[in-house]
């Protein structure tokens, strides 16, 4: 999936062999999870306490078949997507369940043991329903096996979305799905290809992500509705291995685990948006979301970690002629460990030609 941001100007990516796959803006990146770029599906973020609170986009939730469209906006926006929009936001819109109908399957075959498949089908649910499922494999036996280097991944993806009409002016969405992938880490000994780096074992990293949203859409009126979300995410994550070093002469085994183990995520989203003057659009809304880290590796002698987010945010957007389009944006967070901060948002796009549009701005964020 990271690999579609080459060819968003401004974006970089890194592949994932024994690195994390990353994906940054300007080549800003203190982590190997990118933690300054809000990646959101569905306007589900992907942030995770447990992948020190960045992206893992090994293990996204979403297949590229699935994809509709993606939203890139370029710098801060913590008015809109909360604070781990600090360089920017990547939003990904998945396709729409009454679009998909019948059964598709793909395969694809490469060099270096490179094996893919994909199968997807939707179709109605019942008198008011649509649902889309999607399985999908990936494996990739990495480069030629040679001096001390071992590399290969291979992942599994389930994804179910299921979309209702509940009335005139209600629906209903549903999705689920769960990511499950397997990363070969670690060095060889150099003077003995036959065994482990006593530091540096190979071994298997797995990872896994199971996700869960329900959102209902109520209109209120033309040009008005409301919205009510809620998400809930687990990641869990085993890169357990033992290390064996010289302390005092003798050797001394650790038994590790950095990656692991557990983080869950929940969040409760409510929106309404309206048009409170001509040429004018406003949204508001408050969001609160609670993160709880699991790792005895991490925090040693407590079983569990909490933090809570809560936000208000509203953005007004103005539209005097078509070759103007203002937006002004407030939103005030409070994090149980960084405290209260608020971020203000002003820009204007002057609308040249139906092609070319010059936008200025101003945006303040916090990274907590």
């Amino acid at each position: 999936m990271n690999d579609v941001f080459r060819l968003v100007p401004g974006f970089q990516t890194y592949p994932n062999t024994t690195n994390t796959a990353r994906v940054t803006y300007h080549g800003v990146s203190d982590s190997d999870y990118s933690p300054r770029v809000q990646v959101m599906i569905d306007g589900r973020s992907q942030y995770s306490a447990l992948f020190r609170s960045g992206v893992n986009w090994a293990v996204l939730p979403v297949a590229l078949e699935d994809i509709e469209r993606i939203e890139v906006v370029r710098g801060s926006n913590a008015v809109s997507y909360g604070s781990n929009a600090f360089l920017g936001v990547i939003n990904i819109i998945t396709v729409d369940p009454t679009l998909v109908r019948g059964f598709s399957a793909s395969v694809n075959h490469g060099s270096q043991g490179v094996r893919d498949y994909t199968l997807r089908t939707g179709g109605k649910l019942g008198a008011a329903g649509n649902f889309r499922f999607t399985y999908q494999q990936k494996d990739d036996d990495g480069l030629a096996d040679q001096f001390d280097w071992r590399d290969s991944y291979r992942s599994r993806l389930f994804d179910w979305r299921a979309d209702f009409l509940l009335g005139e002016r209600d629906s209903l969405e549903f999705s689920a799905g769960q990511v499950e992938a397997v990363t070969l880490l670690g060095r060889l000994d150099p003077n003995d290809l036959q065994k482990n780096r006593p530091t540096d074992p190979v071994r298997d990293f797995i990872q896994k992500s199971t996700q869960l949203q329900l959102r209902w859409r109520h209109e209120i009126a033309p040009g008005s509705d409301f919205q009510l979300r809620y998400a809930y995410v687990e990641d869990q994550a085993s890169d357990r291995f033992q290390a064996i070093t010289k302390l005092f002469g003798q050797n001394v085994i650790f038994d590790l685990n950095p990656a692991g183990d557990r983080g869950v995520r929940q969040e409760i989203e409510m929106q309404h948006s309206f048009l409170p003057f001509a040429g004018g659009r406003l949204i508001w809304g408050a969001a609160w979301r609670n993160d709880a880290l699991y790792s005895d590796f991490t925090f040693y002698g407590r079983p569990v970690v909490h933090r809570d987010v809560s936000r208000v945010f509203g953005n007004l957007e103005w539209k005097p002629s078509s070759y103007f389009t203002g937006n002004f944006g407030l939103a005030t967070e409070h994090d149980s460990f960084a405290g209260t901060h608020t971020s203000p948002r002003l820009s204007g796009n002057f609308h040249l030609t139906p092609e070319n549009t010059i936008r200025l701005g101003y945006s303040r964020a916090y990274r907590t």
